[in-house]
């Protein structure tokens, strides 16, 4: 039994030496000046995936196209919905930009089918791509950068399908719209 406690005492003792050396470290580090975190690396996901967007974000417009996905529903947060004329223009930072591509619920003759209202009845999603501006946004796209945004794709599950990094292609697209459309298509103002 003795030995036992002879035996335990080194592994004890060696614990309590590592949960005291952990607890100065965390003493000395509470006590350090704080560091401006580094800049985020191009790998990090600063776009991010609106979850909940078609509640959380308001629908701004819908359109259809012949070939798939052929609905395609566009959603913006309050600072995308904020400019209602080019002559606002840029978008302010902080703008989220969301475009659902569903495929379309057809008829027997392959057309759309609408509702009611006249609005195309959307089927499966395929993706939703999110565009986001924020100062310095687009650097990792260099010679591809359309302004300060940054572009991803996502499944309807929310998992990545285009990453921000892989999104120069979106941007060489969106340099088209030119600077003087802030790098937007159309304007999109809230659907009422």
């Amino acid at each position: 039994m003795r030995a036992m406690n002879k035996l335990k005492r080194p592994v004890d003792l060696t614990a309590r030496l590592a949960t005291l050396a952990f607890v100065l470290i965390l003493t000395i580090c509470a006590d350090a000046p704080v560091i401006a975190e580094p800049l985020q690396a191009a790998t990090a996901d600063r776009v991010g995936f609106p979850r909940d967007y078609r509640a959380s974000l308001k629908l701004l417009s819908v359109s259809v196209k012949d070939d798939e996905p052929s609905v395609m529903t566009a959603y913006g947060n309050e600072q995308a919905t904020s400019i209602t004329a080019s002559s606002q223009l840029p978008y302010p930072y902080g703008t989220v930009i969301a475009m659902e591509f569903a495929h379309g619920v057809r008829d027997g003759e392959k057309q759309i089918v609408h509702d009611a209202s006249g609005t195309a009845r959307k089927g499966d999603v395929a993706r939703i791509d999110v565009m986001r501006r924020e100062r310095g946004y687009g650097e990792v796209y260099g010679d591809n950068r359309a302004g300060e945004w940054e572009f991803a794709s996502y499944r309807p599950d929310g998992t990545t399908l285009v990453s921000p990094e892989k999104g120069g292609t979106c941007a060489a697209c969106h340099r088209k719209a030119g600077p003087e459309r802030d790098f937007v298509y159309r304007l999109r103002v809230p659907a009422k």
